[in-house]
């Protein structure tokens, strides 16, 4: 007997929970994206406003000496507005087209016009130590020291497959 007094409890609790759930009234989270009539007022809005593009200050020498060498430049992604502004991720901070950053100046972001490249978009960055011109694509490294242009994901791979060799070569199993 106390197992099925048990049991019509479990059955009782269970049925009823998500009816209860359901007459419970809706609370208006709002949508999760905007309705015609507000896209377009934020349209505007944005269309109106005064694009802030930083510049640096006349006075400080942002060029380094010409023997220093730039860390890594890293293109980690960008976004390209409908109103033609575009926002570039490099090294992990967010630049405008045409600007400098960490001794290097950014370029325009450009299509290519080479099929056999898919057409994808790249960066032109110069580095004013070595007067060298870089096209980089979203997910590449330039390293100065080495010249190379490397895939982000190659360097993650070799990060991981070094941390693993650590593990196995340099840990003791117990």
């Amino acid at each position: 007997m106390n197992k099925l007094s048990g049991l019509f409890i479990f059955l009782l609790v269970f049925l009823t929970a998500p009816t209860a759930a359901q007459t419970a009234p809706d609370d208006d989270f709002g949508r999760l994206f905007s309705s015609p009539a507000e896209r377009k007022r934020l349209d505007i809005l944005r269309q109106n406003q005064k694009l802030i593009v930083t510049s640096p200050q006349k006075n400080v020498l942002t060029e380094p000496p010409l023997d220093e060498l730039p860390e890594p430049i890293t293109l980690q992604g960008y976004v390209k507005r409908s109103d033609g502004a575009t926002t570039l991720w490099v090294n992990n901070k967010p630049v405008q087209e045409n600007s400098a950053q960490d001794h290097v100046e950014i370029g325009r972001l450009t299509k290519q016009r080479n099929p056999a490249k898919n057409g994808s978009d790249s960066l032109n960055v110069r580095i004013p130590a070595t007067g060298k011109n870089v096209r980089l694509k979203a997910g590449q490294q330039y390293a100065p020291e080495t010249g190379q242009i490397v895939e982000l994901r190659l360097l993650e791979k070799e990060k991981q497959l070094r941390l693993e060799e650590g593990v196995v070569g340099g840990g003791s199993v117990e």
